[in-house]
C-alpha cells in the first residue's frame, strides 16, 4: 500500500463520515429540509475546548469529585429511557452513551465540525508524525503528560491495552468486540505510549479507542478491574464511581435521578458547571411539561414530531435541531437455524413468509413513509433510500420507491398469498398453510407507537395484520445474556434508530454476526446471513482507499435496497429542548451535545 494512499484516507475519514441510539442502520442525498429555522441554530463552530485550570503539573488535583455549597452553578437533564450499563462495551443505549460521553473519555472525539481531534491523547496518529506505519498495521498513541483518573490514580497506556484486553476477553459477555478483534496486540513500551498492532488491514481503526455518539471508546481503569472477569455483572461496569471525564457520578437512585460532580482531574480542567443532575422521567412529554415548568435544563431526544410544539413554546423553550446521520428503520428477522452453507446459524428461525423477496418487497411498498414523514414528524426529514443518509457514503444513484399499495397487492398475489373471510391473507410456506399475521417490536417511545399504528392500518389495506409490541427500551435492547429480543432472535420485525458512521463499515450484515448462544456479542440482529453481502461489506475493509471503498459501499447500498432487506422509514435529526439559562457548547452531527460538556454553563 503506497504511503499517499494512506494518508489521503485517514485525512478524509474523519471528514468523510456524516452517514443513527437509540441503540444497536437514502434517496439521493437528503433533502435540506433536516435544516432547522435560522433562529434554532446551534452556536458557532468552535475549537475543541480549552482547559480552564489545568491541575499542577504531574501532580493529581484531588482524589474525590468536587462538592459545591448548595450544588453550585447547576443544570438538570431528564432522560426517559435509564441507562443500563455506563462503561460503553456493554451496552448499546443511546442513553447509556450519552453518561459515558460525561463520565469516560478516549483518546479522542469528534468535534462539531466532524473532525478527529485528541482528548487523552497529544495528536491524532498520522504518516507525517510516524503515529500509522507505511502499511497500516501499526498504529502509535501517544498520551497527554500528567493524565489522572479521577480518585488521582494516573492514567497511562497501560490502560489503553488493559481495555483492549477486557474487551476481547472471552470471559466478558461485551455487546461487539467489533475492530477489537482485529488487533493482534498492544505494547506499552512507556506510560505515554500504545503501540496497537493489527493483525490485518483495518480502515476504521480511528473508530477504536475513541468517543461519539455513535463509537464508544471510553477506556476503563486497570487499577480498578484488573483480575476482574464477568465484567457484565460488576457494579462498577454499571456505575462506575471513578472516571476520566469532566464529570463523575456520585449518586444514581434507579428510577428517580443520578447526580454528577466535577472531576477534579479532568485533562481539560475544571468543568465550568459544579454540579449535573439527571432526572429519569416517563417519556419524551413529561420531560417537554418539566422544561416548560424550568423543573429540568434540557432533553436530548425530541422527535421531530415535537418540532412544531417546540416553536411554538419559544423563547421560554429553547429548540435546537441538528441533522444527523441517523435514521428510523423496520426490518425483517431472516434468521435461519442451519444458517447458510454453514455460515450464519441462528438460533431461531425467523417469519417464513419473510424468506420471499416478493413479501418483503410488498411490505415495504404498501407502508406509506412519505406520510409518516409529512404528518407526524412535520416535514422536517425525509425517507432515505440507504442507510447511510446524510454523509459522503451515500449511493446518490439510487432513488425512493414510493407507496404503492396496488403494486404491494399483486406481488403477494404472486407470491400466493391469497385474502381470507378475515381479510388476512394466507398461503404455502415451506408445506405450510401460513397467515401474513406477524408481531412488530420496537420501543415505547411516542413516536414510534404513533409510526406503529400508521404502518398497521396501512399494511391492513393489503391483507398484512401487523402487530406492534411496544417494549421499554432497557429491555427491547437488552444483551444476549438478557433475553434481549433482537439479539435472541425473538421477534418477527422489528424498528429502532442507529446510523453507520464516522466510518461506512458496519457488520450488521456479516454472517458471522449473527447472534447465538455461540456469539452472544454478535451485532447482525436482522440475522440475516447472506454471503454475498457480508463478504462484500467486509471487503470495504481491504483497502484505505477513499474512492475504492466508496465504490464497495456503493454496490452493497444497491444490494440492499434491491433485496429489500430492511425499510428504511426516515432520517433523523438530532433535537435538542432546554432552558434559556442553560448555555452549552458547539454542537455537529457526531458530536452532540455532550462533546463538550466541560464548557456547559448557566446565564445566572
Amino acid at each position: 500500500m503506497k504511503r499517499n494512499k494512506l494518508f489521503a484516507y485517514l485525512s478524509l475519514l474523519a471528514l468523510a463520515s456524516m452517514v443513527l441510539a437509540a441503540c444497536g442502520p437514502a434517496a439521493t442525498e437528503a433533502p435540506a429540509a433536516t435544516e432547522p429555522p435560522a433562529a434554532t441554530e446551534p452556536p458557532a463552530a468552535t475549537e475543541a475546548p480549552a482547559a480552564t485550570e489545568a491541575p499542577a503539573a504531574c501532580t493529581p488535583a484531588g482524589t474525590e469529585p468536587i462538592a459545591f455549597p448548595d450544588g453550585g452553578k447547576s443544570v438538570t437533564g431528564a432522560f426517559d429511557q435509564e441507562p443500563d450499563s455506563i462503561v460503553p462495551y456493554f451496552s448499546q443505549m443511546s442513553f447509556a452513551i450519552w453518561v459515558t460521553q460525561l463520565t469516560l473519555v478516549g483518546l479522542a472525539e469528534w468535534d462539531d465540525q466532524s473532525t478527529l481531534v485528541p482528548e487523552l491523547a497529544a495528536e491524532i496518529p498520522t504518516t507525517e508524525n510516524g503515529g500509522v506505519s507505511a502499511d497500516g498495521l501499526t498504529i502509535t498513541w501517544k498520551l497527554k503528560d500528567c493524565l489522572f483518573w479521577s480518585d488521582g490514580t494516573p492514567l497511562t497506556s497501560k490502560d489503553v491495552k488493559f481495555t483492549w484486553e477486557a474487551i476481547v476477553d472471552p470471559g466478558n459477555a461485551v455487546a461487539t468486540k467489533t475492530g477489537y478483534d482485529k488487533i493482534a496486540s498492544i505494547e506499552t513500551p512507556d506510560d505515554l505510549t500504545a503501540v496497537i498492532k493489527f493483525a490485518e488491514l483495518y480502515p476504521p481503526w480511528q473508530t477504536l479507542f475513541t468517543q461519539g455518539p455513535n463509537n464508544s471508546g471510553g477506556l476503563i481503569p486497570e487499577h480498578i478491574l484488573a483480575g476482574e472477569t464477568a465484567l457484565e455483572s460488576n457494579d462498577f461496569i454499571h456505575q462506575p464511581t471513578v472516571g476520566s471525564g469532566p464529570f463523575v457520578i456520585t449518586e444514581w437512585v434507579p428510577g428517580d435521578f443520578m447526580t454528577l460532580l466535577p472531576n477534579p482531574n479532568f485533562y481539560a480542567g475544571r468543568p465550568k458547571l459544579d454540579r449535573v443532575q439527571i432526572r429519569f422521567v416517563a417519556d419524551s412529554a413529561a420531560a417537554l411539561a418539566a422544561l416548560q415548568t424550568g423543573d429540568v435544563d434540557w432533553y436530548p431526544n425530541f422527535s421531530e414530531g415535537d418540532i412544531t410544539t417546540m416553536q411554538e413554546l419559544e423563547p421560554g423553550v429553547k429548540l435546537t435541531v441538528i441533522a444527523g446521520s441517523d435514521f428510523e428503520h423496520y426490518f425483517f428477522n431472516l434468521g435461519r437455524t442451519e444458517g447458510v452453507d454453514g455460515r450464519g446459524i441462528a438460533d431461531n428461525e425467523g417469519f417464513c413468509p419473510f424468506k420471499d423477496i416478493n413479501v418483503r418487497k410488498a411490505i415495504t411498498l404498501g407502508i406509506n413513509r412519505q406520510a409518516i414523514v409529512d404528518t407526524l414528524l412535520s416535514g422536517y426529514t425525509a425517507v432515505p433510500v440507504s442507510q447511510w443518509p446524510n454523509t459522503a457514503w451515500t449511493n446518490t444513484n439510487l432513488t425512493v420507491e414510493g407507496y404503492d399499495p396496488d403494486a404491494a397487492a399483486a406481488l403477494l398475489d404472486e407470491a400466493g398469498y391469497t385474502l381470507g373471510a378475515d381479510g388476512i391473507r394466507a398461503g404455502d410456506c415451506n408445506g405450510e398453510n401460513v397467515k401474513l399475521s406477524f408481531n412488530f417490536e420496537t420501543t415505547t417511545a411516542p413516536i414510534r407507537i404513533d409510526a406503529a399504528t400508521a404502518v398497521q392500518s396501512d399494511l391492513a389495506k393489503i391483507g398484512v395484520e401487523f402487530t406492534p409490541i411496544h417494549t421499554p427500551a432497557g429491555t427491547f435492547f437488552g444483551q444476549y445474556v438478557d433475553g434481549g429480543p433482537l439479539t435472541t432472535g425473538n421477534y418477527d420485525m422489528g424498528g429502532y434508530t442507529t446510523g453507520f458512521y464516522p466510518d461506512p463499515y458496519t457488520d450488521n450484515f456479516q454472517c458471522e454476526s449473527v447472534p447465538s448462544a455461540d456469539k452472544p456479542d454478535g451485532t447482525n440482529w436482522y440475522h440475516n446471513c447472506d454471503p454475498f453481502l457480508s463478504d462484500l461489506i467486509d471487503s470495504s475493509l481491504d483497502t484505505v482507499d477513499t474512492a475504492a471503498r466508496k465504490a464497495i459501499m456503493d454496490e452493497a447500498q444497491k444490494y440492499i435496497a434491491e433485496n429489500y432487506y430492511v425499510i428504511p422509514l426516515y432520517a433523523r435529526g438530532d433535537i435538542f429542548g432546554s432552558t434559556p439559562r442553560f448555555v452549552f457548547g458547539p454542537i455537529g452531527p457526531q458530536s452532540n451535545i455532550n462533546w463538550n460538556a466541560e464548557l456547559w454553563d448557566v446565564t445566572e
